[in-house]
């Protein structure tokens, strides 16, 4: 009786060590590099920033809709061997006054250390020139540079690089732009639109005769692509002139 009474101290002693052990050991485990707590603040905010800015707003069926029905494809090299004879577009670009006064900026407008080319001298070879630039740069909604751009923000770039013209970021407020203008009365720089999710407008391009029009496509990135295909013809709403 005495022994046992002797040795319940140093039971308890080595049960309380090893309880402690354990709880040192899980908290030390939850403190990990991995552990929410500790994990590098840069990399969640390039995470969250790549989530935001990379992904697509598009369902992979729309995707597959507009890859089987752009049925009428443009040859982009015979395109541009026939724009580099053309000539200067005897049309000048003015600022035309849009439904929201602040949508549209003319570069003229901007203090002289802003101001780059003379929206004046606007020419249709200078404008596809731009275009075939960026000919082939992925698509990526939210994007605004050659790694990767969407719709808008490739008309928005075209019309500051080739006519000094600011447009607004969005779709929504392209579409705000200038005047209407009837589908058989387009005419190169025409901003035309497209209903492609069930959201009216949500995809846009520029016109640039015979039926076809630049644009940043979800599948094919920027490309050129003609009205008439089936995919296309039956998503177009509206067309908009903000070059008179």
């Amino acid at each position: 009786m005495k022994d046992i009474v002797l040795h319940q101290p140093l039971l308890l002693t080595r049960w309380g060590f090893s309880f402690f052990s354990l709880i040192l050991a899980l908290w030390l485990v939850g403190c990990g590099s991995s552990s929410p707590r500790f994990a590098s603040s840069d990399k969640e905010k390039k995470k969250t920033e790549k989530t935001r800015k990379g992904s697509i707003r598009f369902s992979s069926k729309i995707v597959e809709e507009e890859t089987r029905e752009d049925d009428r494809k443009v040859d982009v090299k015979k395109v541009g061997e026939r724009f580099s004879s053309a000539k200067p577009s005897s049309a000048s670009a003015k600022t035309v006054e849009p439904t929201t006064p602040k949508n549209i900026v003319h570069e003229s407008e901007k203090p002289a250390d802003h101001a780059s080319t003379n929206a004046d001298n606007f020419e249709q070879q200078k404008m596809m020139d731009a275009i075939l630039a960026w000919m082939g740069t992925p698509y990526e909604y939210g994007g605004e540079s050659k790694s990767g751009i969407d719709c808008s923000g490739f008309t928005k770039e075209i019309f500051k690089e080739s006519a000094a013209m600011q447009l607004p970021r969005t779709t929504e407020d392209q579409v705000k732009l200038g005047s209407p203008v009837d589908a058989d009365n387009l005419k190169f720089g025409d901003l035309i639109f497209f209903n492609t999710t069930g959201q009216n407008p949500s995809h846009v391009g520029i016109y640039i005769g015979d039926d076809m029009f630049a644009h940043a496509s979800v599948s094919f990135g920027v490309t050129l692509s003609s009205m008439y295909s089936s995919y296309y013809k039956k998503r177009y709403t509206e067309a908009r002139r903000v070059i008179n």
